[in-house]
């Protein structure tokens, strides 16, 4: 899962960010504004957390002109406004969520994982390919009732391949999801998750293809299509 924080305040950001890394979600973060759909224009998020107050904008403009374009990802503002007019505003113009400075870090985790939960019941909260199967809501996957174990930045990787159902993911959409724009990492890191993918599903009727010139896709094993 991907996460972008639109936040000025250094130490807030910072704070919110070590909390979802501990949630095993990746994160963006930009101070201003303005860097909100140059952010989504490249990149699929699962949560936007959005403060109001930024230097360049005001967020409920901002978060009107998002809905507008009918973007539908879940919303948290965090603000230090705490008006109930504030509150009431933000709602309206479509948040889903709305956490008043300051906040204990329990709650902010809390109302994330609570956003998270009612965008995963609106989908199917499982997901399969063969005899591969992905918990929405645990973001557990297992195979023939194992579960495996995996590091998040794996997970995040059969995350996007499985979401495609079997089509092509390319390399680069794999590596906006499961990076930041800081991470140094670069491309022929996400090989060396697939690698490591690979290994972990030998067992299973499930492999990962490499399309040359296209990216990856989950497909059965050719002993399985031949069966």
């Amino acid at each position: 899962m991907k996460a972008l924080i639109i936040e000025d305040n250094d130490e807030i950001a910072e704070c919110m960010k070590m909390s979802l890394a501990d949630m095993a979600i990746t994160t963006d973060r930009f101070a201003e504004g303005r860097r909100l759909f140059d952010a989504t224009r490249v990149s699929e998020y699962d949560l936007l957390i959005l403060d109001l107050n930024l230097p360049d904008h005001d967020g409920l403009k901002l978060l009107k002109k998002l809905r507008d374009a009918g973007d539908q990802t879940p919303v948290l503002i965090v603000s230090a406004r705490i008006n109930l007019s504030d509150r009431v505003s933000g709602l309206d113009v479509g948040a889903d969520d709305y956490l008043t400075k300051p906040f204990e870090l329990a709650e902010f985790e809390a109302r994330v994982r609570a956003l998270l939960r009612r965008r995963q019941s609106a989908r199917t909260p499982m997901l399969r390919f063969r005899g591969l199967a992905y918990d929405q809501n645990s973001r557990e996957f297992s195979v023939g009732g194992t579960v495996l174990n995996l590091s998040p930045r794996e997970r995040s990787v059969l995350e996007a391949l499985i979401r495609q159902g079997g089509a092509v993911i390319t390399k680069e959409r794999i590596f906006e999801h499961v990076f930041n724009f800081d991470d140094e990492a670069g491309l022929p890191a996400i090989e060396l998750y697939i690698h490591r993918l690979r290994k972990k599903l030998e067992h299973s009727d499930v492999t990962i293809r490499t399309k040359r010139g296209l990216g990856y896709a989950l497909e059965r094993k050719p002993d399985q299509k031949r069966k």
